[in-house]
């Protein structure tokens, strides 16, 4: 794609802690600038076309490094699980991310009638908070490598020979993450389906 292109014509060199800070940081802008369009400064279709867009350029620049990441740490005869330990948490993450988005949605009255009425304090505040949020992965881009060297200094030091580099407590609280991520979401997808409107959104 665009994005891909785009990180080998522009960013092969680029330290990949600045690329994804930079690709977070240019995403949390466009989500901020959602309120150009509850204030009625652009359309609503070239927005979400642009918005679209962008987020998928960003995920092109990032994918390459990222691939390279995942290839170089993988130990060698578990690729298999790996891959799908790796698909697994992708997907529970996206699934959070949208369950925890309709948890968010009864702090403030977003209620259609409250829209329609013309009072969309609710959802202004709720659109900063969102977009602020998207900057939290910012404070873990210095458990990044900065280059493929650096990686490949992470995968020597990771080897049978260093037992000391793995973490059983690492390893627990991912899988708990994971696991617990999937809890969340589908407990929240049966609420949802169940109990409209439990959260207090309209």
């Amino acid at each position: 794609g665009v994005g891909v292109i785009t990180y080998y014509v522009c960013f092969p060199t680029l330290n990949w802690r600045y690329l994804f800070g930079i690709g977070i940081g240019i995403s949390g802008f466009f989500s901020i600038l959602q309120l150009m369009l509850l204030y009625g400064v652009t359309s609503s279709y070239f927005f979400v076309l642009g918005d679209d867009c962008i987020r998928d350029m960003i995920l092109g620049t990032q994918y390459i490094p990222f691939t390279v990441m995942m290839v170089n740490l993988v130990p060698e005869g578990i690729e298999g699980s790996s891959y799908a330990l790796f698909t697994t948490t992708w997907n529970a993450s996206e699934s959070l991310g949208e369950s925890m988005s309709t948890a968010l949605l009864g702090i403030w009255d977003v209620s259609k009638e409250t829209m329609m009425e013309g009072d969309l304090s609710g959802m202004i505040k709720l659109t900063i908070l969102t977009s602020l949020m998207q900057l939290i992965p910012l404070m873990f881009l210095s458990y990044l490598p900065r280059t493929v060297d650096e990686l490949i200094a992470m995968k020597v030091q990771s080897s049978p020979s260093s037992p000391s580099t793995s973490s059983t407590i690492g390893g627990f609280v991912y899988l708990t993450a994971t696991f617990l991520a999937v809890a969340i979401s589908v407990f929240i997808g049966v609420m949802n389906v169940e109990y409209p409107g439990w959260i207090g959104e309209s």
